[in-house]
């Protein structure tokens, strides 16, 4: 058997419970517009306060090219904060420069953009309408002098075919270190026609890329024979012809 409330309380605890989510709901309201308000700050900081404006690039990784070359190629915005900064697009102006084999592009806070600079490396080079190219691993020339640098393999070639350039430095790299030293040149006419001259007037038949490290070892065994051509261009089956 229920007691029956007392005249005025069912209105009292209607009452309080309608103030009760009156409460709640203003403190909801209250919390979600202190979020905005420190979400309006935190945007207005991030992108337009000098707070994280942006002060200085750093460069690092050059050899080849210099700092200032990279700076001016980067074209980065001084005094825009940090976050606004488009990495992606001054990676791409970097990466442009022809000496730039990778480039990595990061904000450090609060002020500063970095740049990381992996440059290409020489593998060969050759002699072009009067000047002496560099070319790396994957057939790019990608600096230019008067003279060719002691040391490094000379290549005869007038090729643009960078699949070609780039077999030509596979070759490089697979030459045996006394075939290397003892090389006076290198031309190649087509894909599958590479030559290397030695001293001695000796020469070494070494067709295509294909096979290159089988065709290096191959080579080194034969130059035990004195003879005045080795061919290696059927590395399985190599010749050579006799002084």
């Amino acid at each position: 058997m229920s007691v029956p409330l007392p005249p005025g309380a069912y209105a009292k605890a209607l009452q309080e419970k309608r103030s009760s989510q009156k409460r709640r709901k203003y403190l909801a309201w209250g919390i979600g517009g202190g979020l905005l308000v420190l979400v309006a700050v935190a945007v207005y900081v991030a992108y337009f306060s000098p707070a994280l404006a942006t002060r200085k690039v750093e460069v690092a990784g050059v050899g080849l090219l210099t700092t200032d070359q990279v700076t001016t190629a980067a074209s980065v915005e001084l005094d825009v904060p940090l976050p606004r900064q488009d990495l992606a697009a001054i990676e791409a102006r970097v990466a442009a420069l022809e000496p730039v084999r990778s480039v990595d592009v990061e904000a450090l806070w609060p002020e500063t953009v970095r740049i990381d600079v992996v440059e290409r490396e020489t593998v060969y080079q050759r002699r072009l309408g009067g000047q002496v190219e560099w070319i790396d691993a994957d057939g790019v020339a990608f600096h230019r002098t008067e003279e060719p640098t002691e040391g490094v393999p000379l290549v005869t070639t007038e090729a643009e075919d960078q699949r070609l350039l780039a077999d030509i430095a596979t070759v490089v790299t697979h030459l045996p270190e006394a075939v290397r030293a003892d090389m006076v040149s290198m031309s190649a006419e087509a894909i599958d026609s590479i030559t290397v001259k030695l001293s001695g007037k000796r020469t070494v038949e070494w067709g295509s890329a294909d096979d290159s490290e089988l065709k290096g070892q191959v080579l080194s065994a034969l130059l035990s024979t004195d003879a005045r051509a080795y061919d290696v261009s059927a590395p399985l089956h190599p010749t050579t012809v006799p002084r």
